[in-house]
Parts: C-alpha cells; structure tokens; sequence
C-alpha cells in the first residue's frame, strides 16, 4: 500500500467515524444531560402532551446589524423549538418580570427570533396562568421587489430550458 493510498484511507475511516459519532449523539438526544426543573419541565410536558415533537432544548442564535463600522450583537435564546404538523416554532416561555405586549418587544425580541430561527411562528408559553399565545408575522414586500424576483427565476428557468435544448440537439 502506498503512503498516498494510506492517507486516503486515514481520511475516509475519519470521516466515517465522525458520521458515526454524530448519529449516536443524535440518538442519545441532545439534552439528555441535564434534566429540566420548574417552569421548564412543566412547559415540557404541555408541549408533548398537546401534540408537540421537541426538537431543541435552550437554542442559541445570534443576530448582528452594522451601522457603518460599528457592529451590534443580540444574542437569541429559544426555550424550545417544536414541530407540530409540518411547522416549526420558537417556544419562549414567560417570566414573572414581564409586562405585557408591545410593538416595540415585537420588533426588537420577537422579530429576530423569528427570522434567525427560520420558524413558521413562536410559541408565548405562560405556565404560570396556564396561558399560549402565538406570536405570527406577515411581511408584504413592496411590488418592485416581488416582481425582481418572479423575473430572476424566470430567467433562470429559461436559461436552464436552453442549456437541456443545446444539450439534447448536440447529441
């Protein structure tokens, strides 16, 4: 066996072995390191007991905005993320220390979320008053922006049409 032969054997049983790892991992689940307490627990067993799978548990994202060479971070935090009937959700669940709802918390906190999650909703649980609310966004862009894109992808689409015509006459 040469030494070229050798490396790419190395390189394969690595990857291999870190496929595996990652299927175990994924089989062993997540968070099953520490288990949940409190409101959490609570929230857990709603969730699962009204039809919700549990994908993750205390997710992080982060969301970053320029402003010219300053940069501002937020980081994000979902108490669970859940999938029921095809759509997934941010859960958040609700502190003591809250005051309500306002445009504001939507823009700044729910928004983000939102958005960096990719999720078709969030989930406002109040375990406390046996309370959810869904927390859902519309976003209309203005007609300039809906047109460019049903262009591009025709173009797209067109220019894909011609390269199978060129292909299938040149044989």
């Amino acid at each position: 066996m040469q030494l070229r032969e050798a490396f790419a054997l190395m390189i394969g049983l690595g990857v291999l072995l870190l496929v595996a790892r990652s299927i175990i991992n994924q089989w062993r689940g997540r968070g099953a390191g520490t288990p949940l307490r409190g409101k959490f627990k609570a929230a857990q067993e709603w969730l699962e007991a009204n039809g919700y799978h549990i994908l993750r548990v205390r997710d992080r994202g982060e969301w970053t905005g320029y402003y010219g060479t300053r940069a501002f971070h937020k980081h994000l935090i979902a108490d669970f993320i859940v999938r029921q009937g095809g759509k997934t959700y941010v859960v958040k669940l609700a502190s003591a220390r809250e005051k309500g709802m306002n445009g504001a918390k939507l823009r700044d906190t729910w928004y983000p979320m939102y958005v960096v999650f990719g999720v078709k909703g969030i989930l406002h649980v109040d375990v406390e008053n046996e309370q959810v609310q869904v927390v859902d966004f519309e976003v209309k862009p203005p007609p300039h922006v809906v047109w460019s894109k049903v262009i591009n992808r025709a173009l797209w689409l067109l220019s894909g049409m011609l390269i199978a015509l060129v292909w299938m006459h040149s044989r």
